[in-house]
């Protein structure tokens, strides 16, 4: 039989990813440029679709917490591998769906987070069951010492120096610690035998498109009886629960994210949410030409998108420290 011969593989260059979009500055390579532009001026879609999509830069993390993303140090290298763990340890909400493992542990290729159902996160109350340890947001309202037991005690297989500098970060840094906190002294005046909750939601009025160093006054602290917004602008909060019941967080919350990676977002701020809008005129799939490199998803008008809001913030900005690009394991959980 005639032996078939092939010609050796070839190794495939892109070249540099050093080309700027001229509108929010992401780099790309230059072959990701939209096909109807030139070489001399390159257009890009998938970054802000040509200046429709405009976000102010993620706050830079506090000084002690990008040296932990970027030391090369053997601590802080097991620390980037771990960092999902350690993020568990620092979540105010719970992740709610079964994490599929049988795909992992086969072979050498890259950890997979795998899931059953819907993504969603849950909310407990703000005081642990009696002879149950403390988790999630029920920690932000303890004494820190105590909060750091229970964490250390929680999560034995982490490093407890690394879990008690994280810790100290986001007490300092993460604008959702003092709200808890506050909703918690709120809930303490009330009769413990009524099903009091207190409401939290992004203040009315605020600049919907603003992403720079959020405030604790920016979220506004509601009792039902003052008024609750629409179910999916608030976060639900309980001195305590009745049996196993959670309160789900709805998608639709811009604090649905930093409650759930505080590690990504050390200092709280705000996700995608309904309200955030695309600039200009844009309207349909918008960005480029024939939709090279769009989100195929139809937009409602001028809104922005929760798939077009994510794809501008993974890409890489000069002059800008993205925490996501660096979270490893943990960027997988976020990108799911």
């Amino acid at each position: 039989a005639r032996r078939a011969y092939h010609d050796p593989a070839t190794r495939h260059d892109l070249g540099r990813m050093d080309v700027e979009c001229p509108h929010c500055h992401a780099l790309h390579w230059m072959d990701e440029k939209l096909s109807k532009s030139s070489t001399a001026s390159p257009k890009f879609g998938v970054c802000c679709g040509q200046g429709k999509v405009k976000l102010d830069a993620i706050p830079e993390p506090p000084a002690l917490l990008r040296n932990m993303f970027t030391s090369m140090d053997p601590l802080y290298i097991k620390f980037r591998e771990d960092v999902w763990k350690y993020n568990r340890a620092f979540s105010f909400t719970s992740l709610g769906v079964h994490e599929d493992h049988s795909v992992n542990g086969r072979g050498r290729g890259p950890p997979v987070f795998r899931i059953s159902g819907e993504l969603h996160h849950y909310s407990g109350a703000l005081e642990a069951p009696n002879g149950q340890r403390p988790r999630y947001s029920q920690l932000y309202i303890l004494e820190p010492q105590a909060a750091l037991d229970h964490r250390k005690a929680l999560n034995t297989g982490l490093n407890a120096a690394i879990i008690n500098t994280l810790q100290g970060i986001l007490l300092q840094s993460h604008q959702y610690v003092p709200v808890y906190q506050h909703a918690y002294e709120i809930l303490q005046h009330y009769d413990p035998r009524n099903d009091i909750k207190v409401h939290l939601r992004l203040t009315p009025g605020l600049d919907k498109r603003r992403y720079n160093l959020p405030t604790a006054d920016e979220v506004a602290v509601l009792l039902p009886e003052q008024g609750a917004a629409t179910r999916g602008r608030n976060i639900i909060l309980r001195t305590r629960q009745n049996g196993a019941f959670l309160d789900r967080i709805s998608e639709l919350h811009p604090a649905y994210v930093p409650l759930q990676y505080p590690l990504l977002f050390p200092h709280g701020t705000n996700g995608w949410h309904q309200s955030l809008t695309l600039e200009g005129g844009g309207t349909g799939r918008g960005g480029g030409d024939d939709n090279e490199g769009e989100n195929d998803e139809q937009e409602d008008g001028r809104r922005l998108t929760l798939c077009r809001y994510t794809s501008y913030r993974i890409m890489f900005h000069q002059n800008e420290f993205n925490l996501l690009l660096r979270g490893g394991r943990l960027f997988n959980r976020y990108n799911r």
